[in-house]
């Protein structure tokens, strides 16, 4: 009993010193990427760029906003997708590809992927007032880089882990383990690199997403606009009818 005791004593001593030291390197991040009040002051972001996936070159502009308030526009040729999260509702979409055109609810792997891409904060940033718990998970080399792993919790339901690179303390990747519509199991690497300051904030301009080790998306990304102006309802989902043919 008292070996036991003691193993139970160790276990739970080692698991506060991952999450002291997890802790410790979100304190670290958030001043490398430009310091607490800076991080803080950045409350919305307008980006345009281009991402190219299966082959095909798509036009965005993206409107973000502290919470978890999100609204996308694509532009691929003649067609034009519209999709937005008010953090509250579930997701919605535009899509003039379908027929007719209107507004509507994402499919629930979709939306349940945007809801959780809508979040405006990194996960070291945001900790618990996201309802994120963190554990330093040891250092990783990746093509000899060393890298160092910090797993990420959410609400005891959703895990993944987040790698920082050890000189700038930067999130350079991102691994995430997601179900696939067909309800295949898939592992998702999401690459950050181009950090560039906006506002004061060091943010990456260029994302690539591997999915089961394949590239499957580019997003490179030309100007990211610092608390522009915008109306709440942007990211909410119209209640009116559209006509067809009228655009969102």
């Amino acid at each position: 009993m008292r070996c036991l005791l003691t193993c139970f004593l160790l276990f739970g001593l080692a698991g506060a010193v991952r999450a002291d030291r997890a802790a410790d390197l979100a304190r670290i991040h958030i001043e490398a990427i430009g310091g607490k009040e800076r991080v803080a002051a950045l409350a919305a972001m307008r980006a345009t760029g281009q991402a190219v996936a299966g082959g095909k070159l798509v036009r965005f502009t993206l409107l973000a906003a502290r919470p978890a308030r999100l609204r996308l526009e694509t532009e691929n040729g003649a067609r034009s997708l519209v999709q937005g999260t008010d953090g509250v509702e579930p997701p919605w979409e535009f899509d003039t590809g379908t027929w007719p055109p209107k507004y509507r609810e994402m499919a629930e792997a979709s939306a349940r992927v945007f809801a959780v891409d809508a979040e405006f904060d990194d996960p070291l940033v945001t900790g618990e007032a996201r309802g994120y718990t963190l554990e330093y998970a040891g250092e990783v080399e990746v093509g000899k880089r060393k890298l160092l792993r910090v797993l990420v919790t959410r609400k005891l339901r959703e895990t993944f882990s987040v790698l920082l690179d050890d000189e700038t303390y930067f999130i350079v990747m991102r691994v995430d383990h997601r179900t696939s519509p067909a309800g295949r199991k898939l592992q998702v690497v999401t690459h950050f690199d181009d950090f560039r300051p906006v506002a004061g904030v060091l943010l990456a301009h260029r994302i690539t997403v591997a999915v089961d080790g394949q590239a499957s998306q580019q997003t490179k990304i030309v100007q990211i606009e610092a608390n522009p102006e915008f109306k709440p309802e942007v990211f909410s989902r119209p209640k009116v009818a559209v006509s067809v043919g009228a655009k969102p």
